[in-house]
């Protein structure tokens, strides 16, 4: 059943993500731009490849929920590597002092800060223990009370998520 939960919660987080990345491309664009991890002219094949990676996981993820082990691995896997690339790209951001909002749900929000590095690893660590799941060979089985209950709890963890930033400046 954990790789039910935690797919469902990293499905729910890159699908939001993907989305509202391509729905608000420009500015997504420039948020890369504005972390000055690469040269001008790879941030625009760099953007592209991140939402990407996204949605591919998301996909992966979800076919392999539903009728292939090995592509639940494989979304498992991307998923836990995007989110270390992404902590890591943050963790740099922020110790070189550069001013750059997040930008992870395709709208500006907050400027990076500790709490999207922890975000990021929690999200990994969630992707490595759906792994351990998967690779369990347990299986979501067909559909269950147990296995409804485990979605909504994954989707709402999703949803505290991908709020995250809203929720810290709304009790600041």
């Amino acid at each position: 059943m954990v790789e039910v939960f935690s797919g469902t919660l990293l499905v729910a987080v890159f699908l939001t993500s993907g989305v509202g990345k391509v729905i608000n491309y420009s500015s997504f664009e420039e948020s890369v731009r504005q972390m000055r991890l690469l040269p001008a002219g790879a941030v625009p094949v760099a953007a592209v490849l991140i939402i990407a990676a996204e949605l591919v996981a998301v996909l992966s993820i979800m076919a392999g929920l539903v009728k292939s082990p090995g592509l639940l691995m494989v979304g498992f896997a991307l998923a836990a590597v995007l989110c270390v690339m992404f902590g890591l790209a943050i963790a740099t951001v922020i110790r070189r002092g550069n001013a750059v909002s997040c930008n992870c749900f395709g709208r500006q929000a907050s400027p990076f800060s500790a709490r999207h590095i922890v975000r990021n690893t929690l999200l990994a660590a969630a992707a490595v223990v759906g792994m351990l799941g998967a690779g369990a060979g347990a299986g979501a089985g067909s559909w269950t009370t147990e296995t409804g209950i485990t979605v909504v709890a994954g989707l709402f963890l999703s949803l505290l998520v991908i709020l995250l930033d809203d929720l810290v400046d709304l009790f600041a």
